[in-house]
C-alpha cells in the first residue's frame, strides 16, 4: 500500500518507483513477502508504463533470508545496473537494495541494510558559509586585473579598463546563473551558490594556468608542454561542466560521464581541425607575446648556428601558406597564382 498509515507492521523495505531525474515520484511501503510489479491492477506495485508487462517481476524471501528478484512473462526484462536478469533462475539482490530498469521505468528497491550517505548541506544553508567562494572570488579579480595591467601598453587610459572590470563579473553571472535555472527545472531550486562555489575555483585554475603554464615551458624549453596548454584547457573546461552537472544530477554519474566524455571528444575533434586548418599542424605554434626573464630559464643555451638551422624551414612554409592565402583571396577571373 502506498505510504502506508498503519505502522503497526514493521516496514520491510521501501519501493522507489524513480523519475528521470532521479527523484522519486512514487514510494511504496513493503509490509510483506512476496512482492508483484507490473501494469496489472492486481500488482502490489503498479507500474504505468507500456513498455512494462501485466506481471513484469516479483521480488520474495528466499531461504536465506536474501532479497530475491525473479523476471515473468515480460519481453522487455529488467536490468540491473545495465545488465539483463536471467529469467530461468531468481537473482538475490544487494543486502542493501538495487535500482532497477523495468522497460521505461526506473525501480530503487530499498532494503533494511542500505548504507545511506552523509547528509549534504544546501547551499545558502546557515552552516555553509560563502567566505572561501568570495575569497576565490577575489583572487579570480586580482589574477586577471593584473594581468590586464602588465598586458596594456604605457600611457593607455581608463577606456581599456571598463571591459576587464565589468566583463569577468558579468561572465560568471550568467554562467551560474544558466547553472541554476537548470537546476530549479531538475532539482526545483535556484542554487546559484552551489554552482558559484564550482566555478569560481576552475575559472581560477585556468587563470593560473594560462599564466605560469607559458611560463614554465619557456624556462624548461619544452615546446610540446606549451603546445599542450589548449588541451589541458579543453579538458578543464569538460571538468567544470562535469562537476556542474553531477551536482545538478547527483544520482546520473555513468550518464553524466558518459554525455561529458561525448563532448570532449566532439569538441577536441573540432579544434584539432581547426588547428589543421589554420597552422597545419594539430598543435599552434607557440608564442609569447612577452619573453620570461632570462633568470627563470632552467634550460641550458644553444649556440646560434643551432638556432638558425631551426629557422631554415620557416621560409619555405612560410612560403606555403603565402600561396595557399593567394590561392584564397583570387577572385572571380580566374588569375593565375604566382610561384
Amino acid at each position: 500500500m502506498d505510504r502506508a498509515q498503519d505502522h503497526s507492521v514493521h516496514r520491510l523495505a521501501l519501493i522507489e518507483v524513480v523519475e528521470r531525474e532521479g527523484h522519486p515520484a512514487r514510494l511504496v511501503d513493503v509490509r510483506a513477502w512476496p512482492l508483484t510489479l507490473g501494469r496489472a491492477m492486481d500488482n502490489d506495485v503498479v507500474l504505468d508504463d507500456p513498455h512494462v508487462a501485466a506481471h513484469h517481476a516479483r521480488l520474495d524471501l528466499a531461504d536465506d533470508g536474501q532479497i530475491a528478484l525473479r523476471v515473468l512473462a515480460t519481453r522487455n526484462g529488467v536490468r540491473l545496473g545495465g545488465k539483463p536478469v536471467s529469467v530461468t533462475a531468481p537473482l538475490h539482490l544487494p543486502a542493501g537494495g538495487a535500482l532497477l530498469q523495468m522497460g521505461a521505468t526506473q525501480v530503487r528497491v530499498r532494503l533494511p541494510a542500505e548504507v545511506l550517505a552523509p547528509e549534504r548541506l544546501l547551499s545558502g544553508h546557515a552552516g555553509s558559509t560563502m567566505t572561501p567562494t568570495l575569497l576565490m572570488g577575489v583572487a579570480l579579480l586580482a589574477l586577471l586585473y593584473a594581468q590586464h595591467a602588465i598586458s596594456l601598453d604605457p600611457g593607455a587610459d581608463f577606456s581599456a579598463w571598463p571591459p576587464t572590470l565589468f566583463g569577468l563579473p558579468l561572465v560568471v553571472m550568467a554562467w551560474c546563473g544558466i547553472w541554476a535555472l537548470l537546476s530549479k527545472l531538475f532539482q526545483h531550486r535556484f542554487d546559484f551558490n552551489g554552482h558559484l562555489r564550482i566555478a569560481l575555483p576552475w575559472m581560477l585554475g585556468f587563470g593560473l594556468l594560462e599564466v605560469l603554464w607559458p611560463q614554465v615551458a619557456a624556462s624548461l624549453n619544452w615546446p610540446l608542454m606549451w603546445q599542450l596548454s589548449a588541451a589541458l584547457e579543453t579538458l578543464g573546461l569538460a571538468l567544470l561542466v562535469h562537476a556542474h552537472l553531477r551536482h545538478m544530477l547527483p544520482t546520473r554519474p555513468k550518464a553524466v560521464s558518459t554525455a561529458v566524455a561525448g563532448l570532449l571528444l566532439l569538441g577536441g575533434g573540432i579544434s584539432v581541425a581547426g588547428s589543421y586548418r589554420v597552422n597545419d599542424s594539430p598543435f599552434s605554434t607557440p608564442y609569447m607575446s612577452t619573453l620570461p626573464l632570462p633568470a627563470l630559464r632552467l634550460a641550458g643555451t644553444v649556440p646560434a648556428a643551432t638556432l638558425v638551422q631551426d629557422m631554415a624551414p620557416l621560409a619555405e612554409r612560410l612560403a606555403k601558406r603565402a600561396k595557399k592565402a593567394r590561392e584564397e583571396d583570387r577572385d572571380d577571373s580566374n588569375e593565375p597564382v604566382e610561384e
